[in-house]
């Protein structure tokens, strides 16, 4: 392929990139800022890309949007993706990254189920095991999901009696809807001795492309190593969920729409 031809498609793929990641849409002007294009060139490559329904123009805003074939595009290919799957990868290299070990969890009916289980290089007990179940309520898993489903769901949850499981687990319903305000604040959650005694845990939610949590990555480990390299930790822990996220179709504007 000439290098003529790799030009042309770089800057097609450019514009096309910089309208998808804009859910408000962009002017023509913005574009050229975005992508440092000439004004005529990229309203070229934007007259062909809405000509192929991968961009559509709103006269009455003037912005362009991501167009329907572009979205057809991108969701045939992320439909089929299993959360596992994407994920396996990128657990090992984080329990190799911060010695630690990290778990992959669903949300079922008022638990977490554990999917995925990678080994770092620092020993940890732990009951939990690939298919245990845990109340949502107590665990930092649980609870990073339940912070971002409806408020029908969370009550449903706290209709059922919470137990404790520690006598650091919290089973207040209020001291838990306050908590969870502050996990959508942080982006994470903590459990700190709230399901075993020594353990200590992290977790960030997984996202897919219809915005919507359908998953939470952790790592645990003993309560006074975790506590030491928390943050480093917990900004590990947020990459890797946001890469899992993008992985799966996720973008954040998806989320600031709400």
């Amino acid at each position: 392929m000439s290098e003529k031809v790799n030009s042309s498609v770089d800057k097609t793929l450019n514009v096309l990139e910089a309208v998808a990641q804009n859910a408000k849409g962009l002017s023509l002007a913005e574009i050229v800022k975005i992508v440092g294009m000439p004004k005529t060139t990229a309203f070229r490559v934007l007259e062909i890309l809405a000509g192929r329904e991968y961009v559509t123009w709103n006269k009455e805003n003037e912005r362009y949007y991501i167009g329907v074939k572009a979205l057809e595009i991108g969701l045939s290919g992320l439909i089929g993706q299993d959360v596992v799957d994407v994920s396996i990868p990128y657990l090992q290299e984080l329990s190799m990254s911060v010695g630690e070990t990290s778990f992959l969890a669903v949300y079922n009916d008022g638990d977490v189920v554990y999917l995925y289980k990678a080994e770092g290089t620092g020993s940890i007990q732990t009951t939990a095991h690939l298919g245990s179940r845990r109340p949502a309520y107590c665990t930092a898993l649980g609870k990073v999901i339940l912070a971002n489903l409806s408020i029908e769901e969370t009550d449903r949850v706290f209709e059922r009696k919470l137990t404790r499981l520690t006598e650091k687990t919290i089973v207040d319903r209020v001291k838990l809807y306050e908590e969870f305000a502050t996990i959508r604040a942080n982006g994470y959650a903590v459990d700190d001795e709230g399901v075993e005694y020594g353990l200590f845990c992290l977790a960030v939610p997984i996202y897919n492309y219809t915005g919507n949590v359908i998953a939470a990555i952790s790592v645990s480990g003993p309560i006074k190593r975790l506590n030491e390299e928390r943050q480093q930790v917990v900004e590990a822990l947020m990459q890797v969920g946001a890469t899992i996220s993008r992985r799966l179709g996720f973008v954040a504007a998806m989320r600031q729409r709400r």
